[in-house]
């Protein structure tokens, strides 16, 4: 099992916050800045899952998911500890 952690900064454009592999990842998510999470690059206000500022969970990405996310406005950092079910 491979554990990755890292710090992403968000802005209104939209980043890859874990990409595609061929096994399980499990993301644990802490957001220290209101962001819009979404499975592919058009995550948008409209369709993007809302996160708010302080908010930590954890999901389950399966084979060939992605995780994309933006901010509504400014800019802040999304904190992601992602672990690789070998």
């Amino acid at each position: 099992m491979a554990v990755q952690s890292k710090k992403v900064t968000v802005t209104t454009e939209v980043v890859q916050l874990v990409a595609k592999d061929n096994v399980r990842q499990d993301v644990q998510i802490h957001a220290k800045h209101a962001c819009l999470l979404g499975g592919s690059v058009d995550v948008t206000e409209s369709n993007g899952f809302l996160v708010d500022n302080g908010d930590e969970f954890r999901m389950t990405l399966f084979e060939g998911d992605e995780l994309w996310g933006r901010a509504g406005s400014g800019s802040g950092d999304i904190y992601l500890l992602i672990s690789a079910q070998t």
